[in-house]
């Protein structure tokens, strides 16, 4: 029995469809019980639902689990007594081996999020269960909460178009995770690097551009817009003026969908204050210093072929989500 926390988001949805397409018996761990009718769906065998922080619920999620998956979703900040209590009872569950979804470069303690991840690395370390980490850059798909404003000629985003990002596709982070759940022993005390490319914005727009057969320009936000919303007012004027130029009048319904759906990005508003400015002050750094890419030669070799290009992900999420003009 393979566990994976956070089985709805992002990567652990993708995850638990290749695990069952392999036949794999999982248990999926959801927050609610319309998560868990998504992860039945994608093809979880047993499902629990409660919080992370919560310690019944990690006891009902190791208990009989042979190999865990744990990613904490970005609103809990303090993953220490998450992991501590995964390690004090993992040995009696008996759980065997622990795969730990961290962040590229998790030496970055001036960023909340990276420094937890280091903090719950040396813990995993240091507790004598063999253990995998999975350093994902980046992902390719964050971008796709500005798809409306993409579908205008636009790409705003709270990180300036001049950032060097590493990026990685979701879906070839799922398929190395995939991988090492499957052999887990043959990966026991590794760290990789999940890192496909290092774009900037402007290039990402290139390539969009290219893909959606329009111009696409990347404006910078204010990352301070994060916690205020009036501080991106200045930007709005470069927004719906390259917007008009791009695609005319079919902006302007993409421009308003395009602000609904920006009025509370990635469910935000509901985080709790820490959070927030935890997540605020990472965008503030990467606006000021990018992300860099991680080692970019371990992804190709745990996939056993090359990764998603950035025009391949654009190419299959036009597919996915089709380009309307309306």
């Amino acid at each position: 029995m393979i566990t994976v926390t956070s089985a709805a988001g992002g990567v652990g949805r993708l995850l638990v469809r290749r695990l069952a397409d392999r036949k794999v018996p999982i248990r999926a761990v959801v927050k609610n019980e319309s998560q868990a009718a998504t992860t039945r769906r994608d093809g979880a065998t047993e499902v629990v639902v409660g919080d992370l922080r919560s310690t019944s619920t990690l006891d009902s999620a190791l208990t009989g689990a042979d190999v865990l998956y744990h990613a904490a979703p970005t609103q809990i900040i303090d993953e220490r007594p998450i992991i501590e209590h995964l390690i004090a009872t993992a040995p009696a569950k008996g759980l065997q081996h622990i795969v730990f979804h961290s962040v590229i470069h998790p030496d970055l303690h001036q960023l909340t999020h990276h420094h937890q991840k280091d903090i719950a690395e040396g813990l995993l370390r240091d507790s004598g269960i063999p253990t995998t980490v999975l350093r994902p850059s980046h992902y390719m798909q964050n971008y796709l909460e500005v798809w409306e404003f993409l579908q205008a000629g636009v790409m705003p985003y709270p990180v300036s178009p001049d950032s060097v990002m590493g990026v990685v596709d979701l879906a070839d982070v799922a398929e190395a995770a995939a991988q090492v759940l499957i052999n887990p022993s043959s990966h026991t005390g590794r760290t990789y690097d999940l890192s496909t490319v290092e774009l900037t914005r402007h290039e990402m727009a290139q390539i969009w551009s290219r893909v959606l057969g329009h111009p696409v320009t990347a404006i910078r936000i204010p990352p301070s817009s994060l916690t205020n919303s009036l501080n991106v007012l200045p930007a709005l004027a470069s927004v719906v003026g390259h917007a008009v130029r791009s695609t005319k009048l079919n902006s302007v319904g993409h421009l308003v969908r395009g602000a609904q759906a920006a009025s509370n990005p990635r469910d935000m508003k509901n985080w709790p204050a820490d959070a927030r400015e935890a997540y605020r002050t990472m965008m503030t750094h990467y606006d000021g210093h990018g992300l860099p890419a991680g080692d970019l030669t371990v992804l190709p070799a745990l996939l056993g072929h090359a990764p998603s290009s950035y025009e391949e992900f654009a190419r299959r999420s036009v597919a996915e989500f089709g380009r309307i003009d309306r």
